[in-house]
């Protein structure tokens, strides 16, 4: 960030040590039940595996399942099952003491027809599994995902960032003034995000994407260290009459860390005990980097269609530059 937006979030931060908290609980497992159920991937490679049986396995539904491992991986889940048995294929495709024919290989690996596999090992690989198998061209293989890479936070998982660029973008809402210590005390934010949402938020014009919620928090130098401003907002396309009606926000386009935050919760109940976390984890991330934030601003992107009564997926926007 640059010197003054960095001084202001560290602020923040300070603030908050020495100052009572809600007591830290962690419930344990979830790295482990991705853990869990890349564990199963690898022992049915060879075997039909279906979504319903791995959800049951590690006893979250199909819903839950598929986004945390979408998260995760970057892949739908039965994708990224599918280039693990590709994957696995080809190393027995180069064995020299295998003799298996493209047939054999393809129902050894839970294909029903040599030609399924055949067009799946193409579309994966660029290459036919017999090209290959001649030495036409290296291949790049999806190995066994590695979840050293993810940080478990009270009641969820945050995940590595992705990197996005944003062109200039405009907010409509309602501001407030975020005392750290109230919010910390009262979740002040949250009762601000929560009545906006249910009774304002539905009559903002313009909406750019409707059923998304965008918490923005500004790094407001008159009430630094002690409190923020925070826009409940919905990202919209123009800001033409909104004048006296609504609280605007313009941001400049630049480039965004972009943090995936999976909980077991519904996303109303993402406060800021799970919020310093998450960003205690962004800061040591940044830290670790080779940027820096680049404006004094952060924001929460949350999809209201991907909320469950025991699913919270938020995604925390890091402005960022090289440093």
């Amino acid at each position: 960030m640059n010197e003054k937006a960095q001084h202001n979030h560290t602020e923040v931060h300070q603030a908050m040590e020495g100052k009572p908290q809600a007591p830290l609980i962690r419930e344990p497992g979830k790295i482990e039940t991705i853990e869990r159920v890349l564990g199963e991937i690898e022992r049915r490679l060879t075997e039909k595996i279906v979504l319903d049986e791995l959800a049951e396995h590690v006893y979250l539904s199909k819903f839950h399942l598929h986004r945390l491992m979408r998260a995760a991986t970057g892949l739908p889940l039965m994708e990224y099952i599918r280039a693990r048995r590709l994957s696995s294929s080809a190393h027995d495709l180069l064995n020299a003491k295998s003799e298996r024919t493209i047939l054999n290989l393809a129902l050894a690996y839970g294909f029903d027809h040599e030609q399924s596999y055949i067009r799946s090992f193409k579309r994966q690989f660029g290459v036919t599994p017999a090209q290959f198998r001649r030495g036409y061209r290296e291949i790049q293989l999806v190995e066994r995902y590695d979840t050293s890479r993810l940080k478990e936070i009270r009641g969820g998982i945050v995940f590595e960032p992705t990197y996005i660029m944003r062109p200039q973008s405009l907010y409509a809402g309602r501001k407030a003034k975020i005392d750290v210590m109230d919010n910390l005390e009262n979740l002040t934010a949250n009762l601000h995000g929560a009545s906006f949402f249910y009774n304002e938020y539905p009559n903002i014009p313009n909406k750019l994407n409707p059923g998304v919620y965008v918490g923005l928090t500004l790094y407001t130098p008159e009430h630094m260290p002690h409190a923020t401003d925070y826009l409940t907002s919905a990202e919209v396309s123009s800001l033409e009459g909104m004048d006296g009606i609504w609280d605007t926000a313009v941001i400049p386009g630049c480039k965004y860390a972009v943090f995936k935050y999976i909980g077991d919760f519904h996303v109303e109940n993402l406060n800021i005990h799970h919020l310093d976390e998450i960003w205690n984890y962004m800061d040591d991330w940044l830290i670790r980097s080779p940027y820096v934030q680049s404006q004094p601003h952060h924001f929460e992107y949350i999809d209201i269609a991907n909320t469950r009564d025991d699913y919270c997926e938020a995604d925390l926007y890091l402005p960022i530059r090289e440093g």
